[in-house]
């Protein structure tokens, strides 16, 4: 794909992406790439700056990416943590599925970071002249994914240290990038723009909007956020390097809904779309709900260098089999899942409802988006429009380490970070 070649070459070793920095990448993308350290600003409004700054916006949104994803899937248990609580660990908050204002600094600040230098970036290469219509598409497309992950992800907007408002903010800014990149762009490239833009409609509750955009988008469709295995959190698959053998360890697939209904060595004939390896190992230490736990990781990335889907043709379909639920029509939305699970080659799902349609689309997006990370927006959306049907029982709260999913409780967004709430004089105390 055109995007990850263009970021590969700028990237053969791991480079501070700061914005002062950006300069260096340009003048370096060769096999011997050297930091020239901080440069004046006033470099990055020159043309030839313009596809490094791209590329920092690309960067951003993959590091903010890598720490949502990962969070966000253990709390919403697409994963279980089998071991450490540390750098690549899934802390005991976590743990036990609270999102505690003072543990989602990080989660916060590379989100953030990724909106604003999206923005920033776009003004600097309007100002200066786009030297392509393809580079400014790309950077819109880029800046609307972040808006994207803080809409879906976040509890409250805030912009540039203003007030906090309605996570709806970033939902209506990121349409506003989708367009842009849509209209400016051309190929996969206003493809992704159009099939993101009919996501973020679908969190809208714009399902007419959606199910439209969705249409467009074929079922083979995919549009990755490039990493590359390097050293380096903006670099490597952060889901998936937890899940080494080596040194983490850190999560694994029991003791989530996908244990027994996933490919793996103990059921072939499972779903390849979850797929996972079964071990006689343990994960790296023992886990406060049940001692040590064995260590099944996913094989869904291959290795850390692994791409994660932003955008793809098998969501549209959901998004347009959901559109038809709202709408009442359970039986078309049924043929869309399960024309979906025949191309993946397991058995159709079964629904003589609109409640087990629900359930059915609940449980299939969990498969299609699996460790992407939606899950919890779709958790957040689906409560917040007290929607039919049910989560699996390994999904939800049991309210007890002991037992069910080991949550004891599941908070569905992430809060405003205790470094936002010290530093902006708009916020007055915790909030989410």
């Amino acid at each position: 794909m055109k995007i990850k070649t263009m970021l590969t070459s700028c990237m053969t070793r791991r480079v501070a992406l700061l914005p002062a920095a950006l300069i260096g990448l340009v003048a370096a993308c060769d096999t011997d790439v050297v930091n020239p350290g901080r440069v004046q600003e006033v470099f990055l409004f020159e043309t030839e700056a313009q596809e490094a700054i791209v590329s920092g916006i690309g960067r951003a949104v993959a590091e903010a990416q890598n720490y949502v994803g990962y969070t966000g899937a253990a709390v919403s248990r697409e994963i279980h943590p089998s071991g450490s609580t540390g750098s690549f660990g899934i802390t005991v908050e976590w743990q036990n599925g609270e999102l505690d204002y003072e543990t989602v600094n990080t989660h916060w600040n590379l989100s953030q970071r990724a909106r604003w230098w999206g923005d920033d970036g776009i003004a600097k290469i309007m100002e200066t002249g786009a030297e392509n219509q393809a580079t400014l598409a790309e950077a819109y497309l880029w800046t609307g994914y972040a808006h994207r992950l803080l809409g879906e992800n976040f509890c409250l907007s805030v912009i540039d240290g203003g007030s906090a408002g309605d996570r709806s903010v970033y939902y209506d800014r990121a349409i506003a990038r989708f367009d842009q990149a849509a209209s400016l762009g051309s190929g996969d490239m206003a493809m992704a723009a159009v099939a993101a833009r009919a996501s973020v409609k679908a969190f809208m509750g714009d399902w007419s909007g959606a199910a439209s955009d969705a249409a467009g988008i074929p079922d083979g469709f995919v549009f990755n956020l490039p990493y590359f295995g390097t050293e380096g959190d903006a670099t490597r698959n952060r889901i998936q390097f937890a899940s080494q053998a080596e040194p983490y360890k850190a999560h694994t697939q029991r003791y989530t809904k996908y244990e027994d209904y996933s490919m793996s060595e103990n059921n072939p004939e499972g779903d390849p779309r979850v797929g996972y390896r079964v071990t006689d190992e343990t994960g790296d230490a023992a886990v406060l709900c049940c001692g040590q736990v064995p260590w099944w990781p996913q094989t869904k990335y291959a290795d850390s260098g692994s791409d994660i889907p932003l955008s793809k043709g098998t969501e549209m379909r959901l998004i347009e089999a959901e559109s038809m639920l709202v709408s009442g029509d359970w039986q078309g939305a049924m043929g869309k899942i399960n024309a979906l699970r025949t191309a993946a080659g397991v058995e159709p799902a079964m629904a003589t409802n609109t409640v087990e349609a629900w359930t059915a689309l609940k449980f299939e997006r969990g498969v299609v988006l699996w460790l992407e990370g939606r899950r919890l927006g779709d958790f957040y959306r689906w409560n917040a429009n007290n929607t039919p049907g049910e989560l699996h029982a390994l999904e939800t709260p049991s309210g007890s380490q002991d037992e069910g999913s080991h949550l004891v409780q599941q908070d569905l967004c992430f809060p405003i970070s205790r470094g936002e709430v010290d530093t902006n004089p708009n916020i007055s105390g915790p909030t989410g």
